[in-house]
């Protein structure tokens, strides 16, 4: 017998509390992390790598989901898992992603364009009349960045930050990049190593790596950092937020096998169809083949029996001029 919905859950409820931590990666979690102020503002500034003055001091939650609407009427949304504003007025988005999905660098530009449309009108509406007119096309500062629990086919390091280079500059050591107030951070956690000397940066790394399966919080890590995982001890959670990650867990793992089947039945359609294909064009090139050595034959065995008609009107008399004249008649 197939298990219901809330047997499904129970078990992942069940399996969750054989564990130390709570798997940062999920979005419950994930989103509890950095719901706290403190722990985003240092996330923030350890993965921007940002010190002395430049340091982030405060931020701001904002609303996830983002909303533009067209000419015609329609609506594009997209929902942010992390989305805040520093006091400077930066715009950032923070994105965990447990999976890769079709046209995922697509997927990062719309967000960033999201984000950036958002700010743009965020920054505007506090802007005076006459800011708005000096400076029609002013933009802010976006951040988007993403943190992928699976290997990200155009990454080389563990960290990649993307921006606009010029081309002329692509391959020089240290080039600049064109529009700096756009900045793309992508973090693979499958291709991180630990490194030596942690800094802040590799202990958030390693944090949503080694968390899911620690049996004890590392030591010599920041007390920022280990705030969080004090804070993610599974003994220490509320049966309510135990439920939610479960249920989360579910959601997420019957969305991957929709995904998988649906995937596996388009694979299994699109070989049917490219072998029907496939015969088919070969049923075409037969013929076409076929036809081609046929006609070669017949070329081949008429050319002979002219060859043995020519020799025959010779020996009879038959002008060689006469004999071509003959032959040239179709």
């Amino acid at each position: 017998m197939e298990k219901t919905r809330q047997q499904k859950i129970r078990e992942k409820e069940a399996e969750i509390r054989k564990k130390k931590f709570f798997d940062p990666t999920y979005d419950p979690v994930f989103k509890k992390i950095f719901k706290n102020k403190k722990n985003l503002i240092h996330f923030l500034n350890a993965v921007l790598h940002l010190e002395g003055d430049r340091r982030i001091k405060s931020v701001d939650h904002l609303k996830p989901t983002v909303k533009l609407r067209n000419q015609a009427g329609n609506e594009k949304s997209g929902s942010f898992d992390i989305h805040a504003r520093t006091m400077c007025g930066k715009f950032i988005d923070v994105e965990m992603q447990r999976a890769i999905q079709e046209d995922f660098l697509d997927r990062i530009e719309l967000y960033s364009m999201l984000l950036s449309a958002n700010a743009k009108i965020a920054m505007d509406a506090e802007a005076t009349v006459k800011q708005r007119e000096e400076h029609p096309y002013l933009m802010p500062t976006v951040y988007s960045i993403w943190i992928c629990n699976f290997r990200v086919p155009f990454c080389r390091h563990f960290r990649e930050e993307l921006a606009l280079f010029r081309t002329a500059d692509v391959g020089k050591p240290h080039p600049l990049t064109v529009y700096p107030k756009k900045k793309y951070i992508i973090i693979d956690l499958t291709r991180y190593v630990p490194q030596e000397g942690e800094s802040l940066e590799n202990q958030w790394i390693e944090l949503f790596r080694n968390m899911p399966t620690a049996n004890a919080m590392p030591h010599g890590v920041d007390k920022v950092v280990r705030a969080v995982y004090r804070q993610l001890l599974v003994s220490k959670a509320k049966a309510r937020f135990i439920t939610e990650v479960a249920t989360g867990m579910i959601d997420r793992d019957e969305y991957n096998a929709c995904m998988s089947y649906a995937r596996n039945k388009g694979r299994a359609e699109g070989l049917e169809k490219g072998l029907a294909e496939g015969r088919a064009k070969g049923r075409a090139e037969g013929r076409a083949e076929g036809e081609k050595r046929g006609e070669a034959r017949a070329n081949r065995k008429f050319a002979t029996e002219k060859k043995k008609i020519a020799q025959f009107l010779r020996s009879k008399g038959v002008s060689v001029k006469l004999l071509n004249a003959a032959m040239a008649i179709k």
